[in-house]
């Protein structure tokens, strides 16, 4: 019996070691874009915050926002749990621009009283991009074209 528990535990140790793979880590926040051609530049602040009417393309580090006919990348700092399903959203920044800093209030339920401790939270802005959510689009409507412009040309 006493054999067993030493066994048992260097057969756990072994197991262990042997499921970690040589992986590089995942990227977060804006690294995970960095290839992403509707990812713009830094921007340092977004005014006229009062007047963001949508968000979306949540994850628990990232979203992006629109602002009349512009749209956002928003990073924040460390993880915001409930972000990622976020029904509300909630702009605190002074002087009526969004910057680095401020934070943004999420909550994954739509009443203001929620039974879970968890589902409201504030989060510190890290860094804001511009962001084109057309430009993927575009670039796989070019990526057919000269095809189609190449059987056009065989057929004349």
């Amino acid at each position: 019996m006493r054999l067993s528990l030493p066994l048992f535990t260097a057969l756990i140790a072994v197991a262990g070691c042997a499921s970690t793979a040589d992986t590089e880590p995942t990227p977060k926040g804006v690294a995970k874009y960095a290839d992403d051609p509707r990812l713009g530049e830094e921007v340092d602040r977004i005014c006229f915050a009062s007047n963001i009417d949508s968000f979306g393309d949540n994850t628990r580090d990232t979203f992006t926002v629109r602002e009349g006919r512009d749209y956002y990348l928003i990073e924040i700092f460390g993880s915001c749990p409930p972000l990622q399903h976020a029904m509300t959203m909630r702009m605190d920044s002074t002087m009526n621009c969004l910057t680095a800093g401020d934070h943004v209030i999420v909550s994954d339920s739509l009443t203001t009283s929620s039974s879970t401790p968890f589902s409201k939270s504030r989060c510190l802005v890290k860094s804001i991009y511009k962001w084109d959510p057309k430009a993927g689009e575009a670039g796989d409507a070019s990526e057919t074209k000269p095809d189609d412009a190449g059987a056009r040309e065989q057929e004349s």
